[in-house]
């Protein structure tokens, strides 16, 4: 398979194109244990959550919280770190394995950890005004939901930013917003996409089985529990690896190279 080629003309159905590429060679060659694992953490906090809303236990709901953070870092290291090498070995997995197999870098990791924290926290901050104030009236609803959505695309990218190249915090975010131009439209369309499908079957989970909205038998209940486990990990992998093919489309936009794959 072809691995150097011109990426800079995709536009949005290029980049889903490129994306269902890489999942392609990534999933029967490549150790996924991370995204199911990240699966069975999410859909195990939607359900400490449904039970904190009537137990308030807090300290239950940080650890939760805290595991399914960690674990979507790691992933977020692996899988950017692995596509990375796909394109600058040709299509060579054997090294983009050994990144679940032996110690992830540290620092990239560090840097991921703390530029994550940093774009996250405004993003928190308009979720939670438009979650909380039901008053907002419709056009400032529609701002700060696109603002949500626009923050979450450059955190996205400055999350693959500060594992593929040295920076963080600030210089990542600047570093994301320049990649952006020309490709933003594009890449905010894949990102919201995925990012919906993620909201959308932990909803389906919440209603289907840990709500049983519809009165469901067990069987029933267990079956939608399988079903949103299985729907939940392909969404996850096709987001972990959207992030660096969209890396990569916009380092070839601008006529730039990764040469960081594995080490700083």
């Amino acid at each position: 398979m072809e691995w150097q080629r011109d990426l800079a003309g995709l536009g949005l159905a290029g980049i889903c194109r490129e994306t269902s590429r890489v999942v392609r060679v990534i999933l029967p060659n490549f150790a996924n244990v991370g995204p199911a694992l990240l699966s069975a953490f999410l859909l195990a906090r939607a359900a400490v959550s449904s039970r904190i809303a009537s137990d308030h236990d807090y300290g239950t709901s940080l650890v939760s919280d805290s595991a399914v953070l960690g674990l979507f870092l790691l992933c977020t290291a692996a899988y950017a770190l692995a596509v990375a090498s796909l394109y600058r070995t040709g299509g060579d997995l054997l090294a983009a394995d050994r990144i679940l197999k032996e110690d992830l870098p540290v620092a990239p990791i560090a840097r991921l950890l703390a530029t994550f924290l940093l774009v996250a926290v405004p993003f928190l901050a308009v979720y939670t005004a438009l979650s909380v104030d039901a008053k907002i009236v419709l056009p400032l609803r529609l701002l700060g939901w696109a603002s949500a959505a626009y923050v979450a695309t450059v955190c996205q990218m400055a999350c693959v930013v500060s594992v593929l190249e040295v920076t963080k915090l600030f210089g990542a975010v600047r570093r994301s917003r320049d990649l952006f131009a020309g490709k933003f439209w594009a890449a905010a369309c894949v990102f919201a996409t995925l990012d919906g499908c993620i909201i959308a079957v932990l909803k389906a989970f919440q209603a289907l089985v840990l709500d049983d909205a519809l009165g469901l038998g067990l069987t029933v209940q267990v079956a939608a529990a399988a079903t949103a486990f299985v729907a939940l990990w392909g969404v996850l992998v096709v987001t972990l690896v959207a992030q660096p093919v969209v890396y990569m489309v916009c380092m070839s936009h601008h006529l730039e190279v990764v040469d960081k794959a594995h080490h700083d």
